[in-house]
């Protein structure tokens, strides 16, 4: 006879994948909603136009809550899966949801200070460490590919690739890195920056959790 139990537990995760999903749905429909009024509204700043400040704010207040509306829908589609990892998964949620909160609120801000030179190469050099760390410890000792420590790891590593993979498709749409000449790419200058540098933070984060997933947790005795 089948317990009711898991059922009853499945039902919160079930509600966040579809509302995770909804999110994922009005993201890809703000490609037609939303996006192609703010590239206008770049290539007129970016051309020399008489645009007012409180103009240019509230174009870019309704792309980031489109942009948003990516990273809610990945939290939310994250937190559905860590919660299928069981109730000995409760204080990874707890933290990981509080990490993911803090870095969307950092991820709004338009823009952030450098030097990003040095930024840029520091991290670098951590994701290399990183990927060797990975690959090394799987290669080397045998065990199952980013499983030691559990699921819950690989999935909050998961979440991470997902918001810089979005971020890329940023670069390339509002950021105008597709289009180099244009004026919208002008106008979105500083944007593109800061944009470009939470994209590496988000790969550090993601494959740090990876190679943090490579190794087992320390049991006593």
């Amino acid at each position: 006879m089948t317990s009711a139990v898991p059922l009853q537990k499945a039902k919160p995760q079930r509600l966040w994948f579809f509302i995770g999903m909804a999110l994922m749905i009005y993201c890809v429909l703000g490609n037609w909603l939303v996006l192609p009024g703010y590239r206008r509204h770049l290539a007129h700043t970016g051309g020399g136009g008489d645009v007012s400040e409180l103009t240019l704010i509230w174009g870019v207040a309704r792309t980031i809550e489109w942009m948003l509306s990516f990273h809610l829908g990945a939290l939310c589609l994250a937190w559905a899966a860590l919660a299928s990892a069981g109730g000995g998964s409760r204080t990874f949620r707890r933290w990981f949801a509080a990490g993911a909160a803090v870095w969307i609120v950092l991820w709004a801000i338009p823009t952030l200070p450098g030097p990003y030179a040095a930024f840029f190469a520091s991290v670098g050099v951590v994701i290399v460490v990183m990927v060797l760390t990975v690959f090394g410890r799987a290669a080397l000792t045998g065990e199952p590919f980013a499983d030691a420590r559990g699921p819950e790891w690989r999935i909050a590593s998961t979440f991470f690739f997902a918001l810089a993979t979005w971020d890329i498709c940023g670069l390339g749409s509002v950021g105008g890195i597709l289009d180099p000449d244009g004026a919208a790419r002008t106008a979105s200058q500083s944007l593109v920056v800061a944009q470009t540098t939470k994209l590496i933070v988000e790969l550090a984060l993601a494959w740090a959790l990876l190679a943090l997933a490579a190794f087992p947790r320390r049991t006593a005795g």
